[in-house]
């Protein structure tokens, strides 16, 4: 009797300190804080052997200057970010919460920030809404995957080089009207520049550098479909107020489908029409193929990059797409020329440590090959060069030799 009566109070102990333990939060001020220990299923992220980044120390230096080029301007485009994670995963240690409560905003970004700070404009895909309460999040809006990062995330960005993001994408509704409006408040107080068309609101944005304006436009597949007169005004307008390029991201394509489809070729050659100069694609969350069409350069994904909406992976690699646009000495445009810079997600096959790094040898190359399955003759991608990156040719500006 007394045996039990032990082990009955053993197991009242026991839950006692299980239903007394205080779930992690990383929000407003006024949030429990985390506890210290690290969290026993996914561990402390994988230490560097090496500085990855010091594979890649070139930035536009890997560019050979180009036949008449007095200018030369170079953006890195990165894949889908989504800094928060699903709404009822708030609060678990798995989370990407944990790990910038425990190593900071600049974690994320740590082991390409060295590359990307070599560039002139960074831009990545901002797939999450940016708000410290759920405000927004109704029948009308919930479903499978509803993304949200703390207003505070913003400084992931920041502190990652990253300058500019396109919110066309379908995950800036999860929240409806009020997460797309804390989101632009957010940024907007920021250094970190927005453009994309959405039902919720949208803009364009100029980059302006040594003489030269570049716009940027971008839409979610759905939006574009409905809205074909004001997605063609927007590009009118770029035009009228002086850009010389125009780079158009699209949000289109099948999840993790290896091969872009049909809807995705429609709306780039429909942009290209409109004026794009440059394609560049989102949403399938792997890789994709490139191709010419009508001179113009398309990239149709390039998957994911810091993607907390998973914990566990179901890709592994990424690329920073390095992309030079060279002009005259009057800034008229001569042509694009970009350079391939393979990444991994994480360092483990399986676990999302969200900290993306840069590989050469054989995992590079399985990236570019990936890239390459969906890459149909005669616009095959030149191959990885290593320490360099996969250096593609040349492409002359509409009319130029």
């Amino acid at each position: 009797m007394r045996k039990l009566l032990c082990v009955l109070a053993l197991w009242t102990a026991v839950l006692c300190c299980v239903s007394s333990a205080e779930p992690f939060y990383f929000g407003p001020a006024a949030a429990t804080p985390p506890p210290a220990e690290t969290p026993a299923a996914t561990g402390t992220p994988p230490v560097p052997a090496v500085n990855d980044a010091s594979d890649y120390p070139l930035g536009r230096d890997a560019f050979p200057q180009e036949k008449g080029e007095a200018t030369k301007i170079l953006f890195s485009f990165l894949g889908d970010c989504t800094l928060g994670c699903n709404e009822i995963d708030h609060g678990k240690k798995k989370s990407l919460d944990y790990y910038i409560q425990e190593y900071g905003f600049g974690y994320p970004f740590s082991r390409v920030r060295d590359i990307l700070a070599m560039d002139d404009l960074t831009v990545a895909n901002l797939e999450c809404v940016l708000a410290d309460t759920s405000d927004g999040l109704d029948k009308n809006t919930k479903k499978a995957y509803n993304f949200r990062a703390y207003e505070s995330f913003v400084n992931i960005l920041t502190e990652g080089g990253v300058e500019a993001v396109t919110v066309a994408n379908n995950h800036i509704g999860d929240y409806g009207q009020p997460g797309f409006e804390s989101t632009v408040r957010v940024l907007n107080s920021s250094p970190v520049s927005w453009f994309g068309s959405t039902d919720y609101g949208g803009q364009s944005f100029i980059y302006e550098q040594d003489g030269v304006r570049v716009g940027l436009v971008g839409s979610h597949v759905a939006y574009y479909w409905q809205h074909t007169e004001e997605m063609q005004q927007m590009f009118d307008d770029l035009r009228a107020q002086g850009c010389q390029v125009i780079i158009a991201v699209i949000h289109a394509g099948v999840e993790y489908d290896k091969r872009h489809d049909d809807n995705q070729t429609k709306m780039a050659r429909r942009m290209i029409g409109w004026g794009a100069d440059v394609v560049i694609g989102h949403h399938p969350h792997v890789l994709q193929g490139y191709e010419i069409l009508d001179g113009v350069p398309v990239y149709y994904s390039l998957g994911n990059f810091v993607f907390a909406g998973n914990f566990n992976l179901r890709a592994k690699y990424t690329v920073i797409m390095q992309l030079a646009l060279s002009f005259d000495e009057n800034a008229r445009f001569l042509g694009t020329r970009v350079n391939l810079i393979p990444c991994r997600l994480s360092e483990h096959s399986e676990i999302n440590y969200f900290q993306p790094y840069p590989v050469t040898g054989q995992d590079a190359q399985r990236a570019i090959r990936q890239m390459q399955y969906d890459t149909k003759p005669p616009y095959l991608l030149a191959d990885y060069i290593e320490n360099v990156g996969a250096l593609q040719p040349f492409i002359p500006a509409d009319g130029q030799e």
